[in-house]
């Protein structure tokens, strides 16, 4: 059981620790990612209550014998519950944080709520596998990974309206965008088993989507941190630089 867990949470650690190894200018306190970490771990239990409110509501779809099953399961039993939660429990961990002061900050946090959530499930997943490492690998090159890429969308988003972005087009995308991305990817995870003849061109079109998700959170980590550097860099004296090279004498 303690090599179940271990291999379970792994990729969340190491996926934290490189998180944490970005945030280079102002680094987080280790107490407060821990803490960030749980309130993720809580989500998986707010996903259960939003899944019982989508079943009270007639939402709830778990198909898995078509692909208009596969697709509605993949929104509303997974996509659509999960980052529910998780923005719930961001929200909650960053509304009175003294310490969420930069853009990238947003992403960090949510990387780690959205680590809790990805360990905590990887951890039920294994357990219930008669092949725990099989799947532990499997889901720690997929799963993991996409629900880190996931959150680090929404961070993105999130602090974008923070720091002042008050558009409409972003207070929607805090959620839109991480649930039309999870829901692309247990989609088509959903399908391969639907279309057994299709699963290589499935397989092509889940790891373009992964390649894709991955450039776009390199991309949104790089802009932040941009923002970040540019707000802390001081402007020039008066005087300074070139211009304060006085002429050359006639």
């Amino acid at each position: 059981m303690f090599l179940v867990i271990v291999t379970a949470l792994l990729p969340a650690v190491i996926l934290g620790w490189w998180i944490y190894q970005k945030d280079s200018l102002r680094p987080e306190p280790l107490r407060m990612l821990f803490k960030a970490f749980l309130y993720g771990v809580g989500s998986t239990f707010v996903t259960l209550v939003i899944t019982q409110l989508l079943g009270m509501m007639g939402l709830f779809v778990y198909d898995l014998g078509s692909f208009s099953g596969a697709v509605g399961t993949a929104l509303f039993a997974a996509a659509l519950p999960e980052e529910m939660a998780k923005l719930l429990m961001l929200w909650l961990f960053l509304r009175n944080n003294p310490y969420y002061d930069e853009r990238f900050d947003g992403i960090v946090y949510a990387a780690c709520v959205g680590l809790g959530f990805a360990g905590t499930e990887n951890v039920l997943y294994l357990v219930q596998s008669q092949d725990w490492l099989g799947t532990g690998i499997m889901r720690g090159i997929t799963a993991v990974p996409a629900h880190f890429a996931i959150a680090c969308a929404m961070g993105y988003f999130y602090s974008k309206r923070h720091f002042g972005d008050s558009s409409t087009v972003t207070a929607v995308c805090v959620l839109a965008v991480p649930v039309l991305i999870h829901w692309i990817y247990d989609a088509l995870a959903f399908s391969e088993g639907i279309f057994p003849a299709l699963s290589v061109l499935i397989n092509v079109l889940f790891v373009l989507l992964i390649w894709r998700v991955y450039k776009s959170t390199m991309h949104r980590i790089d802009e932040l941190q941009r923002q970040d550097k540019s707000r802390m860099t001081p402007p020039p004296f008066p005087g300074s630089g070139d211009s304060a090279t006085p002429p050359p004498l006639p």
